[in-house]
């Protein structure tokens, strides 16, 4: 008999989840989490088990993962969001050794080894540089769409500098550059160069290997891919749905464990 699990990764933004039919995943879906954080996983389950066309009561076992998953009342199973996050890139990419977890509150590097476990790991979450919350700051302050802002700086002639590493410092920066009169796309590229190199801070603390792999939300933004690129001198890979490979591992982790 095939068993069915669901990873739910709740986060300070969002909460995803991810529904495995032994090793097929058959549904993911990520939703805002403007909820306290059992309704909106309990929601987000719904909205997975719906585009899947089938059963929550089907779901043999539920694992729980990200800063919110002691709020998940009905996970059989609680892991973190580093060994989440490492297992679900592993699954995805077998060639996996480095991880850039790159979230909405923090950012955290991990070593993965040729089985999959953790090695070692860095967090950043003292400075909001680097991870969601700190480009959705700029996105407000350059009164632009976040979604837009990697391509418009991709398309920039050269960059202004934005040397602060403190998020509340850069802003100040980043509101001078605007008085200036300073292009949008230059101060973009500047802002990108910035976060990819506090993310380089933390990945220096535990070795780059490739193959790399970039999981979270910020993933999508094409400009800090490539700057991380440039920086590291290694192609990067980026999942097609990068915000729920944490949810991902999780569910795998209900698929080993089991229902109790």
């Amino acid at each position: 008999m095939a068993m069915l699990v669901a990873g739910v990764d709740v986060g300070i933004r969002n909460v995803s989840v991810v529904i495995l039919q032994d090793s097929d995943i058959v549904s993911c879906c990520t939703v805002s989490s403007g909820e306290e954080g059992a309704t909106a996983s309990r929601k987000a389950v719904e909205a997975a088990v719906k585009k899947a066309d089938i059963d929550s009561a089907n779901l043999q076992s539920v694992a729980a993962t990200g800063c919110g998953r002691n709020s998940v009342p009905f996970a059989n199973h609680r892991s973190s969001e580093v060994v989440c996050q490492a297992r679900g890139a592993f699954f995805l990419f077998p060639s996996t050794r480095t991880v850039i977890n790159l979230g909405a509150e923090s950012s955290r590097a991990i070593r993965v080894g040729e089985t999959g476990r953790v090695e070692a790991f860095v967090k950043n979450d003292k400075c909001a540089a680097g991870s969601g919350l700190f480009l959705e700051t700029m996105s407000m302050v350059l009164e632009m769409p976040l979604e837009l802002m990697g391509d418009l700086s991709l398309k920039a002639e050269g960059w202004e500098e934005v040397s602060s590493i403190c998020a509340v410092f850069a802003e100040s920066e980043v509101i001078s550059h605007i008085h200036r009169g300073v292009p949008k796309g230059r101060i973009l590229a500047g802002l990108h160069k910035a976060v990819a190199g506090r993310i380089m801070e933390i990945l220096g603390k535990v070795g780059i290997r490739s193959d790399v792999v970039v999981t979270g939300g910020v993933a999508r933004n094409a400009a800090i891919i490539k700057e991380l690129e440039s920086k590291i001198g290694l192609s990067i890979v980026v999942p097609p749905e990068p915000q729920v490979v944490g949810a991902l591992g999780a569910a795998l982790l209900a698929r080993d464990k089991g229902g109790v």
